[in-house]
């Protein structure tokens, strides 16, 4: 017998991920994209495959079943033994067969729900039977030295595999009716699935459907599919609302939730099971707790909706006036792992692999806790990637958790292993919870290289680090970078937000102190010349000087101290103001807090 490398991709990862108009979508397809390769993983480890990756051991097997908890990453890696290339080819296409039928089995679930009537039969088939991508590769190992050596050329073998796409026509003449239905409006890509006359009122909410809106076989499963077999996605208006939610009295919860519920019955909003029943003091939806959202949908709503909607605006009008409305920002919370890749050239044998790919397991199964202690949703966790929904207030203090518990979890194999420990880098993207979700992710993915600090010129000062993106609905998109070693970033950090919270600084500080680093930007005279340096100085201080908070009070020393110690240290004003609005954000429960009505 013969020992032999196996790596499969589980896809396409783009449409079942990236394409993604509503937290629903976003949360299913990663869901349906692990449930796939859960099964193909699954099949593996029951033909006495040896798992790499996964890591998964007797006592976790169970892990692998449909519907657990447990998060797969699109990409398996096993150590197999058998007597042929051959007896390998057969596993990975039977391996990729499992995942395939675990899609067509959740599209199955879907399309009963759904009905034949509301489907194009023929575009659902088609679509069912070529939507999912396995791509594979293998290498016999020669001898147990060349362990790393044979996972690097399966590696860029399965690269290369999947650089080379199966194209199939899209259609078999110019005039073929079906190229000529609409595209799915999550990517555009395939031809949609739903006959429009035909689809009742009923399964357009059910569906989400907007008046124009189409949707493709995997964006009906998004939209349906899975909801019997694991915890239901939680809408990103329920995360954001947490703050508002939390202050209330629980009186006041129970007479909000009494109005709520027979919105359900309307089926204007939903329930909110799952996330292990973080949200159970209000288990719903939460977006009409949004003014604009619940007048919004009045307008357009019958006279029983609005008679609803209206008794939930009743109960509503006194809350706002009490506490303010809730703020409408919400955040994306995106991580990867700093230089995995260093750590993972020290698996030699697969012994040693395994041993990582536990640690990260172990991280990767405490992720949606951790976010649950922040009441916030993990949407995914595989290995050392992580995606998941935080409220506003508590984004910061989740991915500083995160990253701890990161190095916890590598930091011990690492010095085993005589290899530097790998770190977290997190990015935060801060946007309004009408912002189209696509760009949501745009904004994260723009954080979290933003914290992986490529555009900074030293390299032992990349990496290891929390970017944040605000993007504000009227305004520009602001970015800011903190090394987790930095102390004394946090710290500061850390005083702002406190000061916000406590009103002991007003919001002005933070444009004032932009201002002034614009108004004396003179072009006339060089940056590092020390006369300007001293007129901004001066400026800032005086601007300290004349600020006042809401209640009229003069700002205390120790705050004025802390704000030129802090001005001195980073360098520029225009940062110290990126860091104070920031952190003026992170502050923020209600619109008030952020300067709204």
């Amino acid at each position: 017998m013969n020992q032999f490398v196996l790596m499969l991709s589980v896809g396409p990862v783009q449409g079942f991920i990236s394409a993604a108009r509503r937290s629903r979508d976003l949360w299913s397809g990663s869901w349906l994209l692990s449930e796939m390769a859960k099964a193909s993983a699954h099949y593996l480890y029951e033909h006495k495959a040896q798992m790499v990756f996964p890591y998964i051991t007797t006592q976790t097997a169970p892990n692998l079943q449909a519907g657990s908890d447990f998060s797969v990453g699109n990409k398996i890696q096993v150590l197999v033994e058998a007597a042929s290339i051959d007896e390998v080819r057969q596993l990975a296409q039977a391996a990729s067969n499992a995942a395939k039928a675990r899609f067509k089995e959740v599209a199955n679930e879907a399309k009963a729900r759904l009905g034949n009537k509301a489907l194009r039969a023929d575009m659902w088939d088609q679509q069912v039977d070529d939507y999912v991508e396995v791509q594979s590769a293998w290498s016999r190992i020669a001898s147990l030295s060349e362990y790393k050596q044979t996972c690097d050329q399966v590696s860029a073998i399965l690269a290369a595999r999947k650089a080379t796409r199966d194209f199939k026509p899209a259609a078999l003449s110019a005039y073929d009716a079906a190229a000529m239905l609409p595209k799915s409006s999550l990517d555009g890509m395939r031809e949609t699935v739903i006959k429009e006359g035909d689809l009742s009122q009923t399964l357009r909410r059910q569906l989400g459907l907007n008046d124009s809106e189409q949707l493709d076989c995997a964006g009906v499963l998004k939209r349906l599919g899975g909801q019997d077999h694991a915890e239901q996605f939680t809408p990103v208006t329920r995360v954001a609302a947490h703050a508002w939610l939390a202050k209330l009295s629980a009186e006041q919860r129970q007479e909000l939730c009494t109005a709520y519920e027979p919105l359900v019955g309307l089926e204007l909003a939903t329930r909110v099971k799952g996330n292990k029943n973080c949200y159970q003091d209000f288990p719903y939806d939460a977006q009409f707790v949004y003014r604009f959202r619940l007048e919004a949908s009045a307008y357009k709503s019958n006279s029983e909706e609005q008679e609803a909607l209206q008794a939930l605006k009743n109960v509503l009008l006194p809350l706002w006036r009490a506490h303010g409305e809730p703020s409408s920002y919400g955040v994306l919370l995106l991580a990867d792992g700093d230089r995995m890749g260093e750590l993972l050239d020290k698996a030699n044998d697969v012994n040693t692999h395994q041993t990582i790919t536990a640690a990260l397991s172990d991280f990767a199964g405490s992720v949606a806790a951790t976010m649950r202690e922040f009441n916030g949703h993990c949407i995914y966790a595989g290995g050392d990637d992580v995606l998941g929904f935080v409220p506003l207030h508590e984004a910061y203090d989740c991915a500083q958790s995160l990253a701890q518990r990161f190095h916890q979890a590598l930091a011990p194999v690492a010095k085993e292993l005589h290899a530097t420990a790998p770190t977290l880098s997190v990015g935060l993207a801060i946007s309004h919870i009408n912002t189209p979700l696509g760009h949501v992710r745009q904004l994260a993915q723009q954080a979290e290289k933003f914290a992986k600090g490529d555009h900074v010129e030293k390299a032992d000062l990349q990496r290891n680090a929390l970017g944040i993106t605000l993007a504000i609905r009227s305004g520009n998109t602001t970015h800011m970078r903190l090394r987790w070693d930095d102390q004394n970033a946090h710290q500061a950090l850390q005083k702002w937000v406190e000061a916000y919270l406590h009103k002991t600084i007003p919001s002005r500080v933070a444009y004032d102190t932009r201002e002034v680093y614009l108004r004396t930007d003179f072009h006339t005279m060089d940056p590092q010349d020390d006369l300007l340096e001293k007129i901004r100085r001066a400026e800032f201080k005086l601007m300290l000087m004349k600020a006042r908070t809401n209640e009229g009070k003069v700002l205390a020393e120790d705050l004025i101290q802390a704000l030129n110690e802090r001005a001195l240290k980073v360098g520029s004003l225009n940062d110290l103001a990126t860091e104070l609005i920031i952190a003026r954000w992170l502050a923020a429960k209600t619109q008030k807090d952020l300067g709204k009505v």
